[in-house]
C-alpha cells in the first residue's frame, strides 16, 4: 500500500515557515509530540504530583515501544538516559578497563570523547578513514590484527562506531562489522543516533551489544531524552556490568525509600538510570514513537533513500562535487555531503538561511543536508536551484 506522503506534511507546522532540510542537526516535532507534551504540563500545573501512577505507567509504556522499535527482545534491555553523550560516557565507564577499544576520526565528539576521557592507559587506537568519508571493516580487521599481534596481553575488546556517521552519511554494515567483533571477541558499541528513526533498524540482526541514541533528530522527539540498549546477555551479568554511577532509580524496587544503607541493583538495563525519569521528555519520545511506528521503519527509510537519491542526481546535474560516499548504494544513508565551488560551508548556510529561507548545516567542509520523510522533491528543487542560481 503507498503512503501519501504530502499527507504527513500537515503534521510539521515547520513547512510553512521555511525549507527545512536539517534533520541531522534538530528535527521539528509533529503535532502529536508537541500536543502530548502540553498535555503533560497541563496535568502538572493542575494536578500537581496526582497523576505519577499514571506517567509511570507510559514510562514503562515507552520503553516497550522503544524495544519494539528498533526490534529488541526485551524492554529489560532498554535504558533512559538524556542524551547520547550520557550513553557513551556509561559504555565508556564500563568498558574500558577490558582493553583497548578502537574508535574513528570521522565520529561526532560524543561518541569519541567520553572513551578518550575515562580510558587513562591510553588504550585508544584509530581506524584510518577512506578519502576522508567511510570507515572500511577490512582497515578495522587489519588495525585488530596488527594490535593483538604487537600487544597479545593487551588486545582490543571495543569497537566503537556510528551506525551513519554525521557528516559524511556513511552507512556502515553492521552485520559484517558484527561477524568480526564475535571473531576476535571484541564488544561492539554503535552510535545510532543518525540511523534510528530514519533506517529499518534491527539490534538482534545487527549483531550488536551496545546501543546509544538521542531524541532530538530523526525521533522527531524532544531535546533531554536519549536511550541506551544493552543486550541481554549483558545486563544479566549484573556482577560484572555494573554502573559507574547510581541513584535510587536504578534499584531493583525503586519505590522502597526506607533502603539507603544497601545496595541492590535491578536486574535490568534500568540500573543504569540515574535520578528522577525526565517525564516531560520521555512522553514526547511515546509520541513519537507511537507516530513513526504507525508509518513503518521500512517505509520512512524508503522514502528518505528515494529523496537522498534525487538530490545526489540533482547536485551532479549542476555539477556540484558530492564529498558523501555513493558510490554503493549499502553506505547511503539520509546524509548527503557536498561541496560549493563558490563558498565556504558557514557562508553558504548562512546565504541560505537569511536570504532564501532554507536550513541546512555546515559540516566537515561540506554543506550537509539531511532530508526526512515529510520533506519533498519540491524542497530539493528549490535548494539546489539556488545552488544553481548562486554558483
Amino acid at each position: 500500500m503507498s503512503v501519501d506522503w504530502d499527507e504527513y506534511r500537515n503534521d510539521f507546522p515547520v513547512i510553512k515557515n521555511c525549507t527545512y532540510l536539517n534533520n541531522a542537526a534538530i528535527s521539528p516535532i509533529p503535532k502529536i509530540v508537541y500536543h502530548e507534551v502540553v498535555k503533560f504540563y497541563n496535568e502538572s500545573l493542575n494536578y500537581g504530583g496526582k497523576r505519577w501512577n499514571q506517567w509511570e505507567k507510559q514510562i514503562e509504556q515507552t520503553r516497550e515501544l522503544f524495544a519494539n522499535f528498533i526490534n529488541a527482545t526485551s524492554p529489560n534491555e532498554i535504558a533512559f538516559t538524556h542524551s547520547t553523550s550520557e550513553g557513551m560516557n556509561i559504555f565508556s565507564h564500563m568498558l574500558s578497563s577490558y582493553g583497548i577499544v578502537i574508535l574513528n576520526k570521522l565520529e561526532f565528539p560524543s561518541s569519541n570523547l567520553p572513551w578518550i576521557n575515562s580510558n587513562y592507559r591510553g588504550n585508544i587506537r584509530f581506524v584510518r578513514s577512506r578519502n576522508k568519508n567511510e570507515i572500511k571493516i577490512c582497515d578495522i580487521a587489519e588495525l585488530i590484527e596488527k594490535t593483538n599481534s604487537t600487544n597479545p596481553k593487551n588486545p582490543i575488546k571495543t569497537i566503537v562506531t556510528s551506525h551513519v556517521q554525521y557528516s559524511t552519511g556513511f552507512k556502515q554494515d553492521l552485520v559484517e562489522l558484527s561477524k568480526l567483533s564475535k571473531k576476535y571477541g571484541i564488544f561492539l558499541v554503535i552510535n545510532g543516533t543518525q540511523s534510528v528513526g530514519a533506517m529499518d533498524f534491527n539490534v538482534n540482526k545487527s549483531g550488536i551489544d551496545f546501543m546509544c541514541i538521542n531524541g532530538h533528530k530523526w525521533m522527531l522527539s524532544s531535546f533531554g531524552i536519549g536511550t541506551i540498549y544493552i543486550k541481554n546477555t549483558y545486563v544479566k551479568q549484573g556482577e560484572v556490568f555494573m554502573p559507574k554511577f547510581f541513584s535510587q532509580s536504578g534499584q531493583k524496587d525503586k519505590n522502597l525509600y526506607t533502603n539507603n544503607t544497601r545496595l541492590c541493583f535491578s536486574n535490568t538495563a534500568t540500573r543504569f538510570e540515574i535520578g528522577s525519569p525526565h517525564i516531560p521528555n520521555i512522553i514526547a519520545l511515546n509520541a513519537s514513537l507511537r507516530y513513526l511506528s504507525q508509518i513503518g521503519s521500512s517505509k520512512i527509510e524508503e522514502r528518505i533513500l528515494k529523496l537522498t537519491d534525487f538530490l545526489i542526481e540533482k547536485l551532479q546535474s549542476i555539477n556540484l562535487k558530492i564529498l558523501s560516499p555513493i558510490a554503493e548504494k549499502k553506505n547511503r544513508s539520509g546524509i548527503i555531503l557536498f561541496q560549493s565551488k563558490t563558498h565556504n560551508p558557514i557562508q553558504l548556510t548562512r546565504i541560505l538561511e537569511k536570504k532564501y529561507n532554507i536550513i541546512v548545516s555546515a559540516r566537515a567542509n561540506g554543506i550537509r543536508v539531511s532530508p526526512h520523510f515529510y520533506n519533498n522533491e519540491d524542497d530539493i528543487n528549490k535548494l539546489v536551484s539556488v545552488l544553481d542560481r548562486i554558483s
